[in-house]
């Protein structure tokens, strides 16, 4: 017989041979004196033991039960099987044969079934299951004591797929236990070699980096994922070697114990590179429109493509190229780079475009281009990146309808647009000029004006002088403001464009000139101070919280004293020096000159320049005035400094707010409808009342501050209660935060205020620049997936008008995943199939095995599938996804 029948001892089966003496000898008369104790623990059945002549008949179920074994009842041919680990017994009602794990065993008397109850001979037990069956004369009580049979799982093996280069390559085979139905469950445990002859089970039981695997009946093999750690806490990495250990835990069978495995073989983890980078990187200017339309990128693609899933553009200033490489590339958002699909090696970027600084790509600005491959594998560090291409600096052809020669100087002292002279050169053919602009930027964001920009001005932002033959020489007003809507002032330094304007109807036939040299007014009798700096350094709820740093004016000979101003951001743009002047010495902090820059915390009693005390929840910014020596009240006494950062106290109880706000157009109607705003919901929504979908004109958006936000009523409500990603299409009635239609005519930002219900609200982080006019590809819908076996076909509805679109990019998702899955990660997806409109399929084992993060497709997994619209550059130039619906389906063997 097979080992477990070898483990009764000699005296066990004397004992149980032993039992029928000291049983009543009467018939079928019920043992009702005679118990049954497992492991000490008095065992109640529906049957009681019965006796027959000499022997003890008890309970097979209802034991067989207890010691964790299946039975399973046959009515048609009154047999009877038990399952336990590794042990099967089977045995026949009115039969005296019977089997154990295969062989013959005899039973004293024949099986036989009481009140629907099967009762066997009492050393049976014993026999078949391997236990210890002792008979007690004394209190007339069966006592089975069960025997822990808890063995370690063994031949541990592990082994490279070499893809990635992280854990999902990392397989791992094991014989189980040989019987488990003492196992609760494995621990995996991968532990770096070197420390590998120090790992016992001490070790495993005090780490909580292990891998679970429940038993099943079949020796395991699994494949690890991206995030798997070793024993140490690491994710698993390529070069490292690595050992596997395997801990069987028992159950209460086995009274908890846990038994460990040998070691596998070592192995390293090796990934699977892209291959050789992308050569001759060329950047060429190809037209005239002032911005990422103009720049195409070329390159020679690699000999194999086997390895890559495609390709990014990265479009860098020439004066930061020198410091790019692999790990920065890696590191550049989606939004400031351009995807290039595997198979092509030339792209024409768009006018939303961006370098990987995040500015928008526009004329006078050098450049050098990389491209980087992007290997199959999704892991970064397996990417390949070019080497530079020639710099390229993007100019206009149209310079002879440009103003030119632009030029600002700072001609008197009054503390506001008057003192700013403009002069430029006219453009040589004005006869298709309808007008010029003046347009004063703040230095700090020059950088990122454009054409755009521009064009999406309001008048109120910007001076018109109207073409009369000759150069112009223009002084601005008392009420000029500068592109961000803020009255002009001393203390900020400023750039001039000028915007000649086309006499057709069109934007396009407009023209920006290079800026200005930077300037900044000042008071010719009165030293300016430098534009102050204003943090929130407290928790005390009113100006002890405001700390004030600013730079002394250059010559303080002629300055008396400082004053410091709180103004409400809200009011801030239309400040200005005889603003300053004319408040009270109750709402403003004097500081003397000190012949160093200064830094203070106002106090308590610290009022703003409306004579309100600074409070929590209000956003603020600062100004300085300098003071002259003089008596008078004439503006030439004074000098004011540009306007400090804004800046809300809070008190602690802040809402946490939304994050990674994105807009894009997504039809051409030319109203609101188009338009589609994503962001993610609060990380904890414990305090929040709602979510506010704020539109902001671009060229607002630089100031816009939460107080702005606060006091907007024109928004779009989301409502809290959720996680993750919200997408959220606009109605065709939406307006900006100005009560204005969102229209066509204009370049909008979006934010996202989260609305707390006890405490202060938070505003998001602006959004990329969207216009209407440069609408995305129409999306499509109705997306729907037929699964069978190892395949799913995907098919989907075209758009009504493919106005735009040049094809479509199909691809799956795991669900899990697919709740954030966002149009930006869409754009950058590793794999996916191209469609004109045709249904497409993917196969785990066909030659689109992947989904969009470039992970093979995976038996029992949940996938959702997607459609992208691919923009054609011209009439539609920004892609679309399709919407998040349920097409989930699993592919099967």
């Amino acid at each position: 017989m097979k080992k477990n029948m070898q483990k009764i001892s000699a005296a066990v089966l004397a004992g149980a041979l032993l039992i029928p003496a000291a049983i009543p000898q009467t018939a079928d008369a019920a043992a009702a004196k005679i118990k049954i104790y497992i492991d000490g623990v008095e065992l109640t059945t529906r049957q009681a033991p019965i006796a027959q002549g000499n022997r003890t008949l008890v309970p097979l179920r209802g034991i067989f039960e207890a010691l964790n074994a299946q039975v399973n009842w046959n009515q048609k041919t009154q047999t009877i099987t038990a399952y336990r680990g590794g042990n099967t017994v089977t045995l026949k009602i009115g039969s005296k044969a019977a089997t154990v794990n295969g062989n013959n065993v005899t039973l004293d008397v024949p099986a036989r079934a009481i009140n629907g109850n099967t009762v066997v001979p009492l050393r049976f037990i014993g026999e078949s299951l391997g236990q210890n069956v002792n008979w007690n004369p004394t209190s007339q009580s069966v006592v089975i004591t069960t025997t822990s049979d808890l063995k370690a799982p063994s031949s541990v093996t592990a082994s490279n797929l070499g893809q990635y280069g992280d854990g999902r390559d990392l397989r791992v085979a094991f014989n189980k236990s040989s019987d488990e139905s003492y196992v609760d469950h494995y621990r995996v445990f991968v532990v770096k070699s070197g420390s590998a002859s120090s790992f016992n089970l001490t070790s495993a039981t005090n780490t909580n980096n292990f891998t679970t695997i429940m038993p099943d009946g079949s020796n395991p093999t699994f494949t690890f994922n991206a995030q798997s750690k070793d024993t140490s806490g690491e994710t698993l990495k390529s070069g490292q070697p690595y050992q596997v250990f395997v801990l069987a835990v028992g159950n209460e069978f086995a009274s908890g114990k846990a038994v460990l495995s040998s070691a596998s073989s070592a192995v390293t983890l090796s990934g699977n590179p892209a291959g050789a980078a992308p050569t001759a990187v060329r950047a060429a200017d190809v037209a005239d429109n002032g911005d990422g339309r103009d720049l195409n990128v070329s390159f020679t693609r690699p000999q194999d493509e086997s390895r890559v899933s495609g390709y990014s553009v990265f479009v860098v200033k020439t004066a930061n190229a020198s410091s790019f490489n692999l790990a920065a590339a890696n590191a550049v958002p989606a939004a400031n780079m351009t995807s290039v699909a595997k198979g092509s090696s030339s792209v024409t970027l768009t006018s939303a475009s961006r370098d990987t600084s995040g500015e928008l790509i526009r004329s006078g600005v050098p450049y050098t281009v990389f491209v980087m491959a992007n290997s199959s594998s999704n892991v970064a560090t397996n990417n390949a990146l070019s080497v530079a291409s020639s710099s390229l600096t993007l100019s206009m052809s149209g310079s002879d309808v440009s103003a030119t020669n632009i030029a600002a100087s700072d001609v008197n002292d009054y503390g506001d647009g008057r003192d700013l002279r403009v002069t430029f050169d006219r453009a040589t053919n004005e006869g298709v000029v309808s007008q010029y602009r003046i347009m004063v930027v703040k230095d700090s964001r020059a950088s990122a004006f454009n054409i755009n920009a521009a064009n999406s001005l309001p008048a109120a932002n910007y001076t018109t002088v109207t073409k009369n033959g000759a150069n112009i020489a223009q002084t601005l007003s008392s009420s000029t403001r500068d592109t961000d809507g803020d009255l002009i002032r001393n203390g900020t330094t400023y750039r001039v464009y000028v915007l000649t304007v086309g006499a057709g109807t069109s934007s396009s036939t407009n023209i920006l000139s290079s800026s200005s040299q930077p300037i900044t007014l000042g008071g010719n009798n009165v030293g300016t101070a430098l534009t102050p700096s204003l943090t929130d350094a407290g928790n005390a709820g009113d100006g002890r919280d405001l700390l004030v740093t600013f730079g002394r004016a250059s010559d303080e000979s002629s300055i008396s004293e400082y004053r410091v101003m709180v103004v409400k951001s809200a009011s801030a743009a239309n400040f200005g020096l005889s603003s300053a002047i004319s408040v009270p010495s109750t709402n403003y902090t004097m500081l003397p000159r000190t012949g160093a820059n200064q830094s203070t915390f106002l106090n308590t009693s610290t009022r703003d320049v409306n004579g309100e005390p600074i409070r929590s929840g209000v956003a603020y910014r600062v100004f300085v005035l300098a003071v002259g020596t003089g008596n008078s009240n004439n503006a030439s006494n004074y000098s004011l400094s540009g306007v400090s950062n804004a800046v809300t106290l809070a008190d602690g109880t802040s809402a946490v707010g939304a994050t990674n706000v994105a807009a894009g157009v997504k039809s051409q109607t030319g109203n609101a409808s188009d338009v589609e705003v994503t962001f993610t919901r609060s990380s904890s929504e414990t305090d929040v009342s709602e979510y506010r979908i704020l539109a902001v004109p671009s060229s607002q958006s630089g100031s816009y501050s939460l107080a702005n936000a606060n006091a907007a009523v024109s928004y779009t409500t989301v409502a809290a209660g959720g996680s993750g990603q919200v997408r959220q299409a606009l109605n065709a009635s939406s307006r900006d935060v100005n009560g204005n239609l969102i229209s066509n005519n204009g370049a909008y930002r979006f934010f996202v205020l989260t609305v707390s219900k006890s405490g202060v609200n938070a505003l998001s982080d602006r959004s990329n620049e969207i216009s209407l006019s440069e609408a995305g590809a129409p999306a499509a819908t109705n997306v729907r997936t037929s699964a069978s076996g190892p395949n799913v076909t995907v098919s989907f509805s075209k758009p009504t008008s493919e106005v735009g679109t040049a094809y479509y990019n199909v691809m799956l998702v795991p669900t899990n995943k697919a709740g954030s899955f966002t149009l930006a990660q869409a754009n950058v997806a590793s794999n996916s199939q191209r469609s004109n409109g045709e249904n497409v399929t993917f196969g785990i084992n066909g030659s689109v095995n992947r989904d969009a993060f470039g992970d093979p497709l995976q038996v029992g997994v949940a996938y959702r599938a997607f459609v992208l619209s691919i923009a054609d550059g011209s009439r539609a130039t920004s892609n679309s996804l399709s919407e998040n619906v349920n097409n989930d389906f699993f592919l099967t063997n």
